[in-house]
């Protein structure tokens, strides 16, 4: 039985990281957790565990300073990072301090798992791996084309890596290669499933390609690509007719694929430019394409994003943060429909606007937790899903969370249906606000809601409306050194000159006499 200790400022983490490694219980119990840096290294003198498994963003002492004390003062022990940021020096101190792994929050079960059951199966090896590759050419051609196999991986993703040289002997066409082409292969079905090495090699093209799996995701997968010197066609053209012959042989099991094809990368050390390429190609697909192709950015070229406007986005806001679940997840139905409506709409298209809206929802969030969000972790998940069914699912699992975590504490969580109008007022006074548009949000006729704020307030809707907005002009008036225009369309007044006579009615005064009696 193996020990280990948590390190990681986030109790929730922690517990779900332990949830996680249960199924291990037989082979490895957790002995201890710590909140930062100073109290793992007090836990690991008192305990003495054999792995640690620690964040990189901690108070006091963070992951940089205690993997450096770590590496230094107990070598043989085992450490994993999880890390919600791709962070290159994070990742560059992981690889220093000779970690495990480096693990990318939210992680799965079968990740944090098999990280451990490595370090278990390190501990128990007592030797090194210089010494299984002396034991005979076949076994460090092996472990050399292994090692190889990582470290193409890691170049392809951007991970940082102490070295980039091939040792392997089976993957000299890499080194000798004049022209390196990288394809990234996307599938409902894991890929893995139809043995694409397998095919390479009854079709002979071991000498010049390799089939590389991603270390996380089933559905995606890699081709490298080395053309050989003596080929007859040109060096792209026969990138292309290479991923039409294995498209071919997936179509065959009536699988789909996506190919995004790069431009040639010189070295091995632009393959990540290449993948980003690649998937910038395979992001360019239409969303309604619904057989097996292949996309193809030129190097350098500009990718246009295009606007979406959905006009149900302010009733989803809404929707999202008064905890009306069912809402949100009918309206992210018809944004479904919506989408699939818009003639030419691309993957990227969805994506962008996805983000959009995942922005907005943050930051209602943050008025609630009074804290920024972290999405790094969101967007690399997003990066990797090139298919419009997959982001729906994402979006709808991470949006319809977000509601179910604001209900109990949404400010709209009042029964007074005029009190949430006032609210909602107040809160976004600066869109175009109209007594026809809350009704809708409130399921109420626009007639009947007019009256019922008139009798409940005194004044119409427009009014309050006015005097919301003119009590927010006052303030940035006197506040900031703002233009009046700016002012203007701060507070939900797209013309300025009605602005002012709005103003003067409310005050008595032009917006300048007001801002210079205030300087007074």
């Amino acid at each position: 039985m193996y020990n280990y200790i948590i390190v990681d400022d986030e109790p929730l983490i922690r517990e779900g990281t332990l949830k996680k490694l249960e199924p291990l219980s037989s082979q490895i119990c957790c002995v201890g957790e710590a909140d930062n840096g100073i109290q793992a290294i007090e836990l690991i003198k008192e305990l003495h565990p054999s792995l640690v498994i620690l964040d990189m963003e901690m108070p006091v002492m963070d992951g940089t300073q205690l993997l450096t004390y770590l590496s230094e003062n107990y070598p043989t022990l085992q450490l994993i990072v999880i890390s919600g940021y791709k962070n290159f020096d994070y990742i560059k101190h992981a690889i220093s301090a000779k970690v495990i792994d480096y693990i990318l929050k939210p992680f799965t079960d079968e990740q944090i798992q098999e990280t451990v059951l490595e370090a278990i199966s390190r501990l128990q090896e007592s030797e090194s791996i210089d010494a299984k590759i002396r034991l005979s050419e076949e076994q460090r051609e092996m472990a050399y084309y292994e090692h190889d196999i990582q470290l193409l991986q890691n170049l392809i993703l951007g991970y940082a890596v102490a070295e980039n040289s091939l040792s392997s002997q089976q993957l000299s066409f890499i080194r000798q290669a004049r022209h390196i082409f990288l394809a990234v292969v996307y599938s409902a079905s894991q890929l893995d499933a139809f043995s694409p090495g397998q095919h390479l090699a009854e079709l002979g093209f071991l000498d010049f390609s390799l089939y590389l799996s991603h270390p996380t995701n089933t559905q995606l997968a890699f081709f490298i690509l080395c053309p050989p010197r003596d080929a007859a066609l040109p060096a792209q053209t026969f990138f292309v007719k290479f991923a039409e012959e294995i498209i071919s042989y997936f179509n065959t099991y009536n699988a789909t694929t996506y190919w995004g094809l790069s431009s040639p990368c010189p070295s091995l050390e632009q393959l990540h430019t290449a993948y980003e390429e690649a998937c910038t190609a395979l992001n360019s697909m239409p969303v309604t394409d619904a057989g097996s192709h292949y996309y193809s950015r030129t190097a350098g070229s500009v990718t246009d994003i295009r606007e979406i406007t959905w006009t149900k986005k302010d009733e989803f806001l809404y929707r999202l943060e008064a905890g009306m679940t069912e809402d949100v997840y009918r309206l992210l139905l018809e944004l479904q429909e919506y989408y699939s409506s818009i003639d030419g709409l691309s993957l990227a298209d969805i994506k962008y606007h996805y983000h959009q809206l995942t922005d907005e929802c943050l930051l209602i969030l943050k008025q609630y937790l009074n804290q920024s969000t972290p999405s790094q972790s969101m967007q690399n998940i997003v990066q990797e899903m090139f298919s419009p069914a997959e982001l729906h699912h994402y979006y709808k699992r991470f949006f319809g969370n977000l509601s179910e975590m604001l209900r109990p504490q949404s400010v709209y969580a009042v029964d007074d249906t005029i009190e949430r109008m006032k609210i909602y007022t107040q809160r976004n006074f600066q869109k175009n606000l109209t007594v026809e548009f809350l009704s809708s949000l409130f399921y109420m006729n626009s007639s009947y809601l007019s009256h019922l704020f008139k009798k409940q307030t005194g004044q119409k809707y427009a009014q309050y409306l006015n005097s919301v907005r003119i009590q927010k002009a006052k303030e940035l008036l006197a506040s900031s050194d703002r233009k009046l225009y700016q002012i203007a369309k701060a507070v939900g007044y797209d013309n300025s000159k009605y602005f002012f006579r709005v103003f003067k009615k409310w005050e008595g005064m032009t917006p300048e006499q007001y801002r210079a009696l205030k300087k007074s």
